[in-house]
């Protein structure tokens, strides 16, 4: 299975309307899977809809000039996002 780090590697590849589950406590390192349609939920925790995951790094990069968050950057968004519902600001 992929972990978190290597699905949101491959987000753009993602269907839209896909839905990402992670191992709790969310890290990088963890187990994830993203599920669309009729797909089989898999037996973990919801995370975030692809869209919104996208949407997240594209805030993350605006706030900060239009740079492009490298992988750690980009779990760390993600995960923020899904934990409190508020982009990282970009004093982190």
């Amino acid at each position: 299975m992929p972990t978190l780090l290597d699905l949101l590697q491959s987000l753009d590849e993602q269907p839209a309307e896909a839905v990402i589950y992670a191992a709790k406590p969310w890290t990088a390192a963890l187990d994830a899977a993203v599920a669309a349609g009729d797909a089989p939920r898999p037996n973990l925790p919801y995370l975030l809809e692809v869209v919104l995951a996208q949407d997240v790094l594209e805030v993350w990069s605006s706030w900060r000039d239009g740079a492009r968050p490298n992988a750690s950057e980009r779990c760390q968004a993600v995960i923020h996002y899904a934990e409190y519902d508020a982009y990282l600001d970009e004093h982190h």
